[in-house]
């Protein structure tokens, strides 16, 4: 088996106009634990093929206070479950069920009706990706100039303003059904997971358009990450923000 080095970087911000941060990642094992905190969070490293790692993503929703402990919960329990994974097996839906059941619990023990967040979240198995969202947190992949939506959101389609999500990480009974897909990687293929502070600020162009001529420029990816956070900021940052970006590297 060929292994691959997977050079990362993560960005976390709380945006222009919330006054909490809502959004939580996993990323090399490692989570957003200052809950309070407003500051920008940037971290980089590498990884390889053969840890069968996963990157993810997490946008809590809930009132008040409820959604930065949702996602820090679906975060939390991620790494925990990351430290004792066996070395090669599949196992991202595995995960995502443990984390809605965690995200249920939760909302039962704060005797709440609902709580909850999305989650994107990448595999990376062997020669082989699997991908798994819930909500409207998204994947892609970017292959030379060429970029893919690789999940699919989970909202009412034709909903004026914000569409509402159908599908989530805390679903009060038993439709939770995410989107599950199975797919390969070759050096120099890019993957960025992001929450929805990085696509409702940014066409899929400028996303595109920035990182390829950025790694023309041989822009780290730290600070094309902190590049597209600024632009999603710039352009009104009315959200929490979230981004990670994986290079598949020989």
């Amino acid at each position: 088996m060929k292994d691959y080095k997977i050079e990362y970087s993560c960005g976390c911000t709380m945006g222009m106009v919330r006054k909490n941060n809502e959004d939580n990642y996993c990323c090399d094992s490692k989570i957003r634990l200052d809950l309070q905190s407003c500051d920008d969070v940037f971290f980089d490293g590498c990884i390889s093929s053969k840890d069968n790692d996963t990157f993810a993503v997490f946008d809590g929703m809930g009132g008040e206070a409820c959604g930065e402990i949702a996602s820090f919960v679906a975060a939390n329990n991620c790494a925990d479950f990351l430290k004792d994974k066996q070395s090669y097996k599949e196992y991202i839906y595995e995960l995502s069920t443990i984390l809605n059941q965690r995200i249920k619990e939760e909302t039962n023990a704060r005797s709440l009706v609902i709580m909850g967040s999305t989650a994107a979240m990448i595999q990376f198995y062997k020669t082989e990706i699997y991908i798994l969202n819930v909500g409207d947190s998204r994947i892609y992949k970017l292959t030379g100039d060429k970029l893919s939506l690789i999940s699919k959101d989970h909202v009412i389609e034709g909903f004026k303003g914000k569409s509402p999500l159908t599908n989530f990480l805390g679903m009060p009974n038993d439709s939770f059904d995410p989107y599950i897909a199975k797919g390969s990687y070759k050096a120099d293929d890019i993957f960025i997971l992001c929450t929805d502070g990085i696509t409702d600020m940014l066409d899929n162009s400028v996303i595109k358009e920035t990182i390829t001529q950025m790694l023309k420029n041989n822009s780290s990816l730290i600070d094309i990450n902190r590049h597209l956070i600024e632009l999603a900021k710039q352009n009104g940052g009315i959200d929490n923000a979230t981004l990670i970006l994986c290079k598949i590297c020989k």
